[in-house]
């Protein structure tokens, strides 16, 4: 999985699940579902439309989209270090179930779970996902870890 937990084929399946009627798009309020559990939920449905131009976005309007967000999150110009900061805090937050300061595995596999990979995360590693950026060895991923995690930071 990439540094947001989140790769390509997972959107992927993400996407094929919220297309329930299998006509290939994606409406805004399944977008913004899904922006929700991200932690990314800045807009209302009705907001998004003139961000996103349309109703409705197919498979790729939806990776571009994505993409879009996280760089967007990702971004460490002076402009938008504050709103980039928040932005993590409320990603990790997500993350973050039982509201201790740390996200462990078993809160990793739960948002997954979530996220609507039930299926995906019986064969995922999720201990192995939390020590890829367990920089202290703690078995767990603090703010910092989170946040360099997020802004690929080594």
């Amino acid at each position: 999985m990439d540094c947001s937990f989140i790769s390509i084929n997972d959107l992927r399946r993400m996407f094929q699940m919220f297309d329930k009627n299998q006509d290939g798009l994606v409406s805004l309020e399944e977008l913004h579902w899904i922006l929700e559990r991200l932690g990314w939920s800045e807009h209302t449905p009705e907001e998004l439309e003139p961000i996103v131009g349309k109703q409705s976005l197919n498979l790729d309007e939806f990776l571009r989209f994505y993409n879009d967000a996280v760089s967007t999150k990702k971004e460490t110009n002076s402009d938008s270090v504050v709103d980039n900061d928040d932005a993590i805090v409320g990603a990790f937050n997500v993350f973050d179930v039982n509201g201790d300061g740390y996200i462990s595995s078993e809160e990793l596999r739960t948002v997954l779970e979530r996220l609507g990979f039930e299926e995906e995360t019986k064969s995922w590693d999720c201990g192995r996902m939390i020590r890829a950026h367990d920089k202290n060895l703690d078995g767990v991923i603090d703010f910092e870890e989170f946040k360099n995690m997020m802004l690929h930071v080594q």
